[in-house]
C-alpha cells in the first residue's frame, strides 16, 4: 500500500501536468513571435523582389508552423488530462477511469520527445505515478485489454486535440502569401542550347520581339533558363516565356533536353 494517499497524488500529477501544459502554452507564444518575425522579413524580401529570401524566410515559417501544431495540440491533450483528473478528484473512485488518461499522457510523451524533450521526461514521470495509482486502484485487470481501450481512447482525444490545434493555427497565423517564390525555390533551370541558326539573328531596333529578347536572355544566361525568375526580368508571364521557348525550339534557334 502507498504511504502517500490517493487523493493527494492525483493532486501532485495535476500540478506536475498544469506546469508542463503551462510551458507547452509558452512555447506555443515564442513560435507565434518568431513566426511573426519571419513572416514579416518574408513580406519584405518579397516586396524587394528578393525571391530567394522570400523562400528561405517562408520555409522557416512552415517548419515553425510545423511546431507550433504539435505544441498547441500537445497542450490541448494535457488540458483533456487535466480536466479527467480533476473530476477523479472530487468524485473519486467512482470517476476514476486512469486508463484512457494514461494513454494520452503516453501518446502525448512520445510526440513531443523529439522536440521538447523536458516536458516529455516530466510526462513520463507523470505516466508511471498514474499507471501506479491505476494498479493500486485494481483498475487493470486485464492488461492486454485495458491497453487496447486506453490507445484507442487516447488516439481519439489527440486526433480531436490536432483538429483544434489547426483550427487555432487558421486564427493566429496568416497564411504565406508566397506561391511565386516557392515555385522559384523548387524550379530546375533549363539547360538551352543555342543552335548555329540562332547565332546570326540580329533584334531589331525599337521594338524587339519576346522571341529575341528571349533568345538573347537565354545566351547572356550561359544556356540556364528558370522561368519565372526570366519572366520577371523580362517583364512578361511565365506562360509567355514558355510560348516563345517553344517558337525559338520550333524554329530551330535553341535545344532543350
Amino acid at each position: 500500500m502507498h504511504s502517500i494517499p490517493l487523493k493527494e497524488r492525483i493532486a501532485q500529477a495535476l500540478w506536475r501536468l498544469n506546469s508542463q501544459k503551462d510551458k507547452l502554452e509558452h512555447m506555443s507564444t515564442r513560435l507565434q513571435q518568431r513566426d511573426k518575425e519571419m513572416f514579416q522579413r518574408c513580406i519584405g524580401a518579397q516586396l524587394s523582389k528578393d525571391n530567394a529570401h522570400a523562400a528561405l524566410y517562408a520555409n522557416e515559417c512552415a517548419e515553425i508552423r510545423k511546431m507550433a501544431h504539435l505544441t498547441m495540440s500537445s497542450e490541448l491533450a494535457l488540458e483533456r488530462v487535466i480536466l479527467r483528473l480533476q473530476t477523479i478528484e472530487e468524485f473519486g473512485d467512482v470517476m476514476a477511469q486512469l486508463a484512457p488518461v494514461i494513454g494520452v499522457v503516453r501518446e502525448t510523451r512520445g510526440r513531443i520527445a523529439g522536440v521538447i524533450p523536458e516536458v516529455a521526461g516530466e510526462l513520463g514521470e507523470v505516466n508511471e505515478m498514474l499507471s501506479d495509482m491505476s494498479l493500486e486502484t485494481g483498475q487493470i485487470q486485464d492488461q492486454g485489454v485495458d491497453m487496447q481501450v486506453s490507445s484507442s481512447e487516447a488516439r481519439k482525444v489527440l486526433e480531436e486535440s490536432s483538429a483544434i490545434a489547426s483550427q487555432q493555427m487558421k486564427e493566429r497565423f496568416p497564411e504565406l502569401p508566397l506561391p511565386e517564390a516557392h515555385a522559384s525555390a523548387t524550379e530546375v533551370r533549363v539547360p538551352v542550347a543555342v543552335t548555329a541558326g540562332g547565332e546570326e539573328e540580329i533584334p531589331g531596333l525599337p521594338s524587339v520581339p519576346l522571341e529575341q529578347r528571349l533568345f538573347d536572355y537565354i545566351r547572356s544566361h550561359n544556356g540556364e533558363l528558370t522561368i519565372n525568375s526570366c519572366a520577371s526580368d523580362l517583364t512578361v508571364s511565365p506562360d509567355d516565356v514558355r510560348r516563345s521557348l517553344q517558337k525559338l525550339k520550333d524554329d530551330g534557334k535553341v535545344v532543350t533536353d
